[in-house]
Order: C-alpha cells, then structure tokens, then sequence
C-alpha cells in the first residue's frame, strides 16, 4: 500500500512528521448527559430560546428565583449538584394567576389586639415561613409580620401583600397548573389567633410546542417539563421521536410528573403515550414539594447515571420530601403502576426514591411489552449508536469507498462492540460475529451498509429466591 501524507512538499533537507490521531481504538464516548427544564420564567430569560446555565447568579438571573424554572433549577441540584443545565421558557399562558388569602382573627371575636405571644407558620411547598406574634399586635401587624418574612425569601413561588386583616399570596408564574402544584396551610403556635387559608386557581393552559420547536436542533440527553398534560406530553413525545430518528440521530428521554387519587389515571394517562422515551412519575395524592421540582431532581438522578443500563431501583431524590403515610403507594399499587408504565414515587430510609426507573412503553399492538420498559435499555441503545457513529465519523469522514475499506468498517464496529461489551453495556459480541456485517449499497453509489447485533446487557432488578427448609 503506497503511503501518503499530508506534509507540504518543500526542497529544504530535514526530517518531518505528522500525526494522524484516528488509528487504533479510540474508545468510548463520555457518557455526559445535558439536562434541558422547560418551564416559566420572571426573570431575563427569551422566550423559545435554550439557554445553558452555569452558576446560580445566572439562574437567578435568566430565570428568577422562585419561578418554576428558578424551582425546578433548585431540585436538580440538590438531586445532583454536577447536572448539565439549560433553561427553555415557553411563551406564558394568558390568564390570571393563582391567589391564597390567609384571613386572620383573634379567637376572641371581641378582642382588638393579640394577648398572648407566639407564632404563626405558613407553609408554601416544602419552606415553612415562621412570623412572630407578640402580645399588644393587631390584626394589621401580625399581617405585615407575615408579608416581610415571606417576601424576604426569595425562593418562594408566591409573592405577599397584605389589606387591614387578609394577607394574599400571588403566584409568581400564571396559570392553572401552578395552583394544583403548590400547597399553602397556615398553622398558630401558642398565639390567641385563627388563620383560615382560601385558595383562588389561577387561569391559563401551558403549550411547549414552540418552545420545543426552538431547541430541536441540539441535543439534551434529558427533557424535564414543568406540566404533565396530556396534550404537553404528547407534544413532547412527538419531539423525541423526531430528534431520535435515523437523519437526525439526538437520543433524548423525556421526564414529567403527575399527582393522581389512584394508580387508574395515571395508567390510562401512560397508555396513550406508550413510548420508551417518555418516563412518568407518579405520587399518589400529593407531597409538600411541586411536580416541576420533582421533575427537576428525577432529570439529575437519570443524567447522574455513570452507565446507561445501571438500573435506578429505589435510588433516592435528595432534597424532595416524603409523602404522609396517606399518599404511599401499597405495594400492589407499585405494581399496577410499574406494570403500567408509570415510575411509583416511595420513601425509603427517609429519602423520596424512585423504585424503578421504567418508560411508559408497556404494550405494542395491544401486548404486553417489556423489551422497552426500563429507561436503561433505550438509554443504552442510544450510547450503542453514538459510539459506533463517532468511531465512523472520526475515521472515515471524506475516505473513498472501496472493498478493503469495508472490512476496515466492519473491524471498527466490531472492535467498538467488544469495548461496550467490556463496559458491560453489550454481550455475546463474539457468539454474533458473523451477524456483523458491512456491504456497498447496490442503489446508491458512495453508500456503505451495516448491520450490527447490539445485545444489551439489562438492569438486575430482581432475585427470585426459593429457601429449601431442613429441620
């Protein structure tokens, strides 16, 4: 084989050498995983425009804290402080939004001032806002108490405002999703007053579709969503499955949450999805802390995964509460959910967990179907491809094709399949050699052909055990 290089002809007499950096193994690519939130904004952030966030004074700026994306933000990286962020701000609904009113009054209906000291707490989402009461306030002070200290939390998704005895908490983001994601209660401690709380639902329905149309042309391995519709998510599958195909090659999964009564909703919800790229997450009735921050820190724990088959079964969300003993999932009812595509939010060891990290891809064609149920596998089957392609493109980009050439390819592809296998994300490479194969297209002149059999190695996610008893 003659021998060419790429060193520029000159007469002067020396030694020269280049380097040619795409011989050999190249090994694997990283396994990094951008995180894309999609959600409301207050602060500087476009509308329909992805943009990566790097420290918390930009989060604080583009997105402004307490916003759902600000939230969402939050959760991520308490789940993951290393996530990979970027913000995507859909256009906001039209509509009003949500209002709480605490009313205040003195037990004493006759009374004009407080006589005992003591403390009232509201609780927005998962933050308790404590307010003193001393002994000689009126109505008008304990409210103004109350409206400096939530005020002065920034964190929070309301803003307060106070009238005579009515303190009223205005959402920061429009809309009605807002007031189905955020509990407010007020509770007095050792204070002669009542606080009753009434909530006002906000007005206006979410669309991401332009805001996902913006960001199709890059990859983000992982897509949370502050709204669990069925109309948002069908959007959002739609999405995925577009980016995922053959010409345009950006493996990405999708991440939502939903409050529901009982495991019904959810599954018929799971259903009429029925896809390997969507995960859906379900807690039963309700917990302190919003869907979108859940969402949020379900994102951080997938993009966290050091391989993409490594199963996700009872890993936890650090920095999301626990539901009451009411809102836990039975055991059957983890299995319902499990077999119907829907991630059962538990608590275990004190920590919110994920039991098992499974896509809403249950059925095909009306059967049951597990091929695609747990994340990994598509996960996996994304890596598979990027690592194939990669070693393509980093080896022969502009080569001319011919017979020698096609058994360099299919030595490629193999070598990259035994190294996948050695990561233990492949197996049985060697028992499907002759199953690799590479051929010159008889349709289209300059176009190589493969087949590859791709094994994946699944998640261990069960140990059926029978003890034999001898007395």
């Amino acid at each position: 084989m003659a021998i060419r290089t790429n060193i520029p002809e000159t007469m002067i007499p020396g030694f020269y050498g280049e380097f040619e950096y795409y011989v050999g193994p190249n090994g694997l690519p990283a396994n990094n995983q951008k995180i894309l939130l999609v959600g409301d904004a207050t602060g500087a952030l476009a509308v329909n425009k992805p943009t990566a966030v790097y420290t918390e004074q930009e989060k604080t700026a583009l997105a402004g804290d307490g916003s759902v994306l600000g939230q969402m933000y939050d959760a991520a990286k308490k789940a993951w402080k290393y996530s990979q962020i970027s913000f995507l701000r859909h256009a906001a609904p039209a509509g009003t939004a949500a209002t709480w009113e605490i009313g205040l009054d003195f037990v004493d209906g006759e009374a004009s001032a407080a006589k005992l000291s003591g403390i009232i707490q509201i609780t927005v989402g998962a933050v308790i806002v404590s307010a003193k009461i001393s002994a000689g306030n009126t109505l008008g002070d304990i409210a103004a108490a109350i409206v400096t200290e939530i005020n002065a939390r920034t964190n929070l998704p309301v803003t307060a405002s106070a009238e005579d005895d009515i303190v009223t908490l205005t959402a920061k983001n429009v809309g009605k999703y807002i007031s189905d994601g955020v509990q407010v209660s007020a509770s007095i401690v050792a204070a002669d007053i009542d606080a009753v709380v009434t909530a006002n639902t906000g007005v206006g329905t979410i669309n991401i579709e332009e805001a996902l149309k913006s960001a199709f042309a890059e990859r983000f391995h992982i897509i949370a969503i502050s709204v669990s519709d069925s109309a948002n998510l069908l959007l959002l599958r739609d999405h995925l499955e577009r980016a995922a195909a053959p010409l345009e090659q950006r493996g990405q999964r999708g991440v939502s949450t939903i409050f529901i009564g009982g495991a019904t909703a959810g599954i018929t919800l799971a259903k009429s999805l029925n896809h390997e790229r969507i995960s859906l997450a379900a807690v039963k009735n309700s917990i302190v802390n919003s869907p979108w921050e859940i969402s949020g820190g379900i994102a951080a724990i997938f993009a966290s995964n050091s391989k993409p088959n490594i199963p996700m079964n009872s890993r936890p969300i650090p920095g999301l509460a626990i539901p009451d003993v009411v809102d836990k999932w039975s055991g059957e009812e983890q299995d319902a959910l499990l077999y119907g595509g829907l991630i059962p939010l538990i608590d275990e060891s004190s920590y919110l967990c994920i039991c098992r990290a499974v896509t809403t891809k249950s059925e095909n064609n009306g059967a049951r179907f597990t091929k695609l149920i747990d994340t990994g596998i598509i996960a996996s089957a994304d890596y598979s491809r990027d690592a194939v392609i990669a070693t393509l493109k980093a080896k022969y980009k502009n080569k001319v094709l011919h017979r020698l050439l096609l058994s360099a390819i299919r030595e490629d592809i193999v070598s990259v399949s035994e190294i996948l296998e050695q990561e233990q994300i492949q197996r049985n490479v060697e028992d499907h050699l002759d199953e690799f194969i590479v051929e010159e297209s008889t349709d289209e002149p300059g176009r190589a052909l493969t087949e590859i059999p791709t094994h994946i190695v699944p998640g261990l996610n069960q140990i059926y055990n029978r003890f034999l008893i001898y007395v």
